[in-house]
């Protein structure tokens, strides 16, 4: 029982590794030679790297981020841990992604890393969740898409009771290390005159101002001359 328990411990570790692999800062460092954590918003994410390094860069680190959250419950899967742990290895990518080993503990958001251990457990499910992120991606700001995507993942993931399928219960401990890490850094929360405003700003838009529509300028691409 007790090396059945180190077992479980040491796969939990390997995905927390595995999703501490800051993908974002190898990919800006080996084509730009610059710091991603030191460029737009200063998070280790692949929507950063295709706003402020370039756009194939920025597809690379969101695949590579996927790619490390599939693999951390996928050779769990494989090795046939109960599913329990494979929920908990998804959870320990998406937490080694935003509190990273290699990078002092900094990181990103880790939804390319939830989105990768959605990915094992049912690639359909993953699809409808992703609606809500796409649509408001395009017409206002993808964080409160991500938002409605998470709530949309628990709701038709939802058997009644208590009882989730696995994605889940995937979300549902993800939205801890999700939302700690849209507050971050926290002591500038504290110390703002405006922390009401701040926190809520930070935990809805994953900044400290409320985005702008993009309604207008879709309007003017589809104007008729």
């Amino acid at each position: 029982m007790i090396d059945q328990y180190l077992v479980f411990i040491a796969f939990m570790a390997l995905a927390y590794v595995l999703g501490s692999i800051p993908f974002a800062y190898i990919v800006t460092k080996l084509t730009s030679h610059k710091n991603i954590l030191e460029m737009g918003w200063r998070k280790s994410s692949g929507s950063n790297v295709a706003k402020n390094v370039g756009l194939w860069q920025g597809i690379l680190t969101a695949a590579l981020d996927i790619g490390k959250g599939f693999l951390a419950v996928f050779l769990a899967k494989e090795y046939g841990l109960p599913v329990s742990v494979q929920i908990l290895c998804g959870v320990m990518s998406v937490v080694g992604h935003n509190w990273s080993l290699f990078l002092k503990f900094k990181g990103g958001r880790g939804l390319g890393a939830l989105m990768g251990a959605m990915l094992v457990f049912s690639p359909i499910t993953l699809l409808v969740i992703l609606i809500p992120t796409i649509i408001f991606a395009i017409i206002w700001t993808a964080s409160v898409g991500t938002i409605l995507s998470l709530i949309t993942g628990i709701f038709i993931t939802f058997k009644g009771g208590l009882t989730f399928e696995p994605i889940g219960y995937l979300i549902l401990l993800s939205l801890i290390p999700i939302f700690v890490k849209r507050l971050s850094p926290i002591n500038e929360v504290l110390e703002s005159n405006n922390r009401n405003e701040l926190m809520e700003n930070r935990l809805i838009f994953d900044q400290d101002t409320v985005p702008p529509f993009r309604i207008k300028p879709l309007k003017k691409l589809f104007k008729k001359d």
